[in-house]
């Protein structure tokens, strides 16, 4: 594919692992990321217990083959749900840390769209599996969309974006995350998260905001923290949401 065509339509990498989220994940960027010419790729890491060299190789096996039929009837499940083709779901199966597959080139060169699910509130989800989703929100270099919970059934939801509060994001991010709202008339809020407490928000960024919302109402705060996860996370500390997207550009 060519990097024009990347561009106007960037692809869809969908995060899974060995729960229900792996589905939610897909149905939300089907419904809503999805375009024709999207590419479309779900990724399952597995890695096997430290108990000794012989011992990883035997489980490493069979990590393998369970993590392939789990991408199989999952992608199996998506061909019954939607009206895409076979041959645009592209799965992935690899050994190792989600975090650090995310971080090589051949993935970051790439323009996507990361779509995960928790099934957990976040700041459950942002303890779970040794930290593995806070080093993903921290180091991950492209937007993340994230489901707390399913994103499905009745509208009006609850929606964070979590933008820069230096830069701006692209005008192809906002107008996905606008596109969402309108769809499911839904609040936004939007967040930023900056490590100084004298660090002012430029009046440019809101401006362009409130010029893309395109008649979306629009909450703006600001969280002072040293990690965007652990902004995050105080910010909502007594509340949820129904989706959470960060700009990672």
């Amino acid at each position: 594919m060519s990097a024009r065509l990347r561009r106007n339509h960037p692809s869809i990498l969908i995060l899974a692992d060995f729960s229900d989220g792996s589905w939610y994940a897909s149905s939300f960027a089907l419904n809503f990321l999805y375009e024709e010419k999207s590419p479309l790729t779900i990724l399952q890491t597995y890695q096997s217990p430290g108990w000794g060299h012989f011992m990883m190789r035997k489980l490493s096996h069979h990590l393998q083959k369970i993590t392939r039929n789990e991408l199989r009837a999952l992608k199996k499940r998506i061909l019954n749900h939607f009206k895409i083709e076979k041959e645009k779901i592209n799965t992935l199966s690899i050994e190792g840390e989600l975090n650090k597959i995310l971080n090589y080139k051949p993935i970051i060169n790439e323009e996507h769209n990361l779509v995960l699910s928790t099934l957990n509130s976040f700041e459950e989800s942002c303890k779970r599996q040794n930290g593995c989703l806070e080093k993903i929100i921290d180091t991950a270099k492209h937007p993340l969309f994230i489901l707390p919970e399913t994103f499905e059934g009745e509208t009006s939801k609850q929606i964070l974006f979590v933008a820069n509060p230096g830069k701006k994001p692209s005008v192809q991010l906002c107008k996905q995350v606008f596109e969402i709202c309108k769809k499911t008339n839904s609040e936004l809020e939007i967040l930023f998260v900056s490590e100084m407490q004298n660090e002012p928000i430029s009046e440019d960024v809101y401006t362009y905001f409130q010029e893309l919302c395109d008649g979306t109402e629009i909450i703006f705060n600001t969280v002072y923290d040293k990690t965007k996860c652990s902004g995050i996370t105080t910010h909502l500390k007594h509340t949820s949401r129904d989706l959470i997207v960060i700009d990672n550009d």
